[in-house]
């Protein structure tokens, strides 16, 4: 997760510093794959090493650049770990620091010799602008070629560039000169005056790995699914949540999550709604799930993962206007043009989903799943589970709930086809059992009421809001029709009971209901 250092290896309690080496440059290191150095087993002084042992590594690569460079006949390359000049001087001033203090506590003479004061002065004239060139490279020249092979530089002697960062790293050495002189004398608090130091922005020497957008849902899952009783993410949705994250992922041309920013977010909402392909409605839920998926990265990781917050939690989402029930609800002729052609089809799904869903309120999804061992009979009546038993999910916890099975479905011979069914899935797909059922019955739908007739109609979801109707029609008891259609109202009435004790009363509930009148043909 966010806050892992590149270049870091960390095994059986050792760290190491590891690059991998380009494949072109092998031959010129020993054909390695890549090159590593070993920083001990305490954390501490590991992280301290690290950016001096990948520097070092980096130096490595660089002579062997240079010397494919040479084979070839290639022009040498942009620096490929470009700093400024005085990233260089405060990267070589910490340097020197680090080292005098390595030095000061395993050797008791080193703070007996004493400064140079020659050298320093040298060093003050250096960035004073009183050296030439010759004279700055006789003073930081090495130092200057120490930095291109690291791939810090590509400055050349003579130009501008190169004398500046001369002039830098004369800063460098003069001040880290200065905190000795201080330390020999035991004070341990001073810090850079010039302005080239004491303005700079420490360098920040590894970046944090890109944390990938599936990476975050990929730990969800993981979470989801750890322990007794858990409650896995169907995965259903877990595609919701991959399949928006990749758009996202794909408009803005990364899939890091740690980059994300607020006003990407909006851009990418706004495209969506100006394309004008998709309502306003779902431009608003995948919004939702992306910035859900932002949230689980963040319960993962708090310390690094966006600290100050998610960065997509203040873009207003878009508005929308909502379609009247009735508008979605199948009409009591489309209901029955609809019934009366699953009446005369052959594949079960499309037989018995419809007529399961015109008398339960069902959703077509929960229909979908249903097993023949779903199915009991209790003291002469027969009812169903809708359950998450074999890995099956529902929208919500009060979802769970034991359907009687109406007359009209009775009459229509569903007792006989479970009967008949094979142990588990009823509805199947013709090379595989698992299929997605609501596109399959949307589309079949749509090819008795055209889209282009009726485009309020919801294909699926129309036949939940026609048996509410129906159940307001003929006077079913507000809890039971929010029961039997797996509603829920909050009250905390619906954690206590619901056993089979009341299973008559749902079954004397759902009689109530007038079947629909169709015609035998």
């Amino acid at each position: 997760m966010a806050g892992t250092l590149r270049h870091w290896k960390e095994r059986n309690g050792r760290y190491s510093a590891r690059l991998v080496i380009p494949p072109y440059l092998r031959p010129y290191l020993d054909n390695k794959a890549e090159l590593e150095i070993q920083l001990g087993g305490d954390r501490r002084t590991a992280l301290r090493n690290h950016a001096a042992a990948v520097a070092s590594i980096q130096r490595q690569i660089g002579i062997a650049r240079q010397k494919h460079e040479a084979a070839t006949g290639q022009q040498p390359k942009a620096a490929p770990y470009p700093l400024t000049a005085q990233q260089i001087a405060l990267r070589d001033y910490e340097s020197q620091i680090t080292f005098d203090a390595e030095i000061r506590a395993h050797h008791p003479g080193y703070s007996q010799m004493g400064m140079d004061a020659d050298e320093g002065r040298r060093f003050r004239d250096g960035f004073a602008g009183k050296l030439t060139d010759d004279q700055l490279d006789e003073l930081v020249g090495l130092r200057v070629q120490r930095f291109a092979l690291s791939g810090n530089t590509d400055v050349v002697k003579g130009t501008p560039e190169w004398r500046s960062l001369a002039q830098a790293l004369c800063v460098s050495s003069y001040e880290a000169m200065i905190r000795q002189d201080e330390r020999d004398e035991g004070n341990f608090t001073g810090a850079p005056v010039h302005p080239l130091l004491a303005d700079a922005t420490p360098v920040i020497d590894d970046e944090a790995v890109p944390v990938t957008f599936d990476s975050i849902i990929d730990d969800e899952v993981k979470r989801r699914s750890r322990g007794k009783n858990a409650k896995p993410l169907p995965d259903r949705t877990v595609k919701k949540y991959r399949d928006h994250c990749s758009a996202f992922a794909k408009w803005r041309k990364s899939k890091n999550a740690l980059t994300v920013t607020a006003a990407e977010g909006k851009g990418w909402i706004e495209s969506l709604q100006d394309a004008g392909e998709l309502g306003n409605r779902t431009v608003k839920a995948m919004l939702q799930n992306l910035r859900t998926v932002m949230n689980w990265g963040r319960q993962n990781d708090p310390a690094n993962f966006f600290p100050a917050g998610n960065p997509l939690n203040g873009i207003k989402a878009p508005d929308f206007t909502t379609l009247p029930s009735y508008l979605r609800a199948f009409t009591m002729d489309e209901a029955k043009l609809v019934l009366a052609a699953a009446r005369i089809e052959e594949k079960p799904m499309l037989r018995w989903i419809p007529w399961l869903c015109a008398y339960s309120g069902m959703r077509v999804s929960e229909a979908g799943n249903l097993r023949k061992e779903d199915f009991f009979e209790l003291n002469g009546r027969w009812f169903w589970k809708v359950t998450t038993v074999g890995a099956r999910s529902l929208k919500t916890a009060s979802s769970e709930r034991r359907i009687p099975v109406h007359k009209a479905l009775t009459d229509e011979g569903l007792i006989e086809f479970v009967k008949a069914a094979k142990p588990g899935r009823l509805f199947k797909g013709d090379t595989k059992d698992a299929v997605l059922i609501q596109p399959r019955i949307s589309t079949w739908v749509r090819s008795f009421i055209p889209f282009d007739k009726r485009p309020e109609l919801s294909p699926n979801h129309g036949w939940r809001h026609l048996f509410e109707d129906l159940c307001r029609r003929d006077h079913v008891p507000e809890d039971a029709r929010n029961y039997i259609t797996g509603r829920t109202d909050g009250g905390s009435q619906e954690l206590y009971g619901r056993s089979e004790v009341m299973l008559p009363g749902l079954a004397s509930a759902i009689d109530q209901i007038i079947p629909l009148p169709i015609d035998k043909k």
